[in-house]
């Protein structure tokens, strides 16, 4: 279950990014200049955590992970919180736990076990109940936007194990997010850099560069090296639980009784479902 841990991390870190994101977009930042931006800050930090390691070849699929895993889900998910809450951002990517379980079978030509699917699926069903109170969606291509960030993700999940034959979890993820600001760059001619100009949210931006960015990333390697795919991905549904204790705990907003009974009924999915 240690690896387990690891992507425990990795959602504890990205629920933060949620409610930074929801505020800086909010805020009028430009969600592709504070993408490029991230990721620029984010990338020496985990060549830096690798130390330095050399390319080893694969440039093809680190090529294709970094538009899967860092260019289209994060410039995706950023793009979709001007249309819709960070509690339906969430939501759609809560829902990439049953889709890379069924991407991970398919691809390995054989039936999803029936028990752990069921307790991801119980689990989306407890984090829908924890969200329900924030959704509030203002125009369908936030939806669209999220849903395709959530298979961009489950994708990059299934795939990234391929390249562990030539390079460590964390030297795979320095090299994906090069090859992904590369693939983001071109993206500059249309974004907003002035939006990132005040301290604050320069302050913000590092932090989701550094916290959520290098070190949640990662950690989601190294979780789906040692747990796999389908174990790690299991976890995701804790994340809008984790969302919503931050938003009391922070922000003092009270929890009705329907949200405690879907962040019970969440984690024990989540239970099932990585023991399934």
């Amino acid at each position: 279950m240690r690896g387990v841990s690891y992507a425990l991390f990795s959602v504890a870190a990205w629920s933060t990014n949620y409610l930074v994101g929801r505020f800086l977009v909010a805020g009028g930042v430009d969600p592709v200049a504070m993408s490029i931006l991230r990721f620029a800050v984010a990338t020496p930090l985990l060549f830096l955590m690798a130390r330095f390691p050399p390319y080893r070849g694969a440039a093809r699929r680190l090529a294709l992970l970094g538009l899967l895993g860092v260019a289209g889900f994060n410039l995706l998910l950023y793009s979709s919180l001007a249309y819709v809450t960070a509690a339906v951002a969430s939501l759609f990517v809560v829902l990439a736990s049953p889709t890379t379980q069924l991407l991970e079978a398919a691809l390995a030509r054989r039936r999803p076990g029936g028990v752990a699917l069921l307790g991801s699926l119980a689990a989306v069903a407890g984090a829908y109940l924890t969200l329900e109170p924030y959704l509030a969606v203002r125009s369908y291509l936030g939806p669209l936007l999220a849903a395709l960030a959530t298979l961009s993700w489950a994708v990059y999940t299934v795939l990234v194990r391929g390249v562990y034959r030539l390079y460590s979890p964390v030297e795979a993820m320095a090299w994906v997010s090069l090859f992904g600001l590369a693939v983001m760059l071109p993206t500059v001619a249309v974004s907003r850099p002035a939006t990132l100009a005040d301290p604050v949210v320069l302050a913000l931006v590092v932090y989701v560069a550094a916290v959520p960015g290098a070190l949640a990333y990662a950690a989601w390697n190294v979780a789906v090296q040692r747990a796999g795919p389908r174990r790690s991905a299991a976890v995701l549904p804790l994340m809008p639980v984790l969302t919503t204790l931050f938003s009391y705990l922070l922000l003092g907003e009270a929890l009705t009784a329907a949200q405690l009974i879907g962040m019970a009924v969440a984690v024990a999915g989540v239970y099932i479902s990585a023991r399934g």
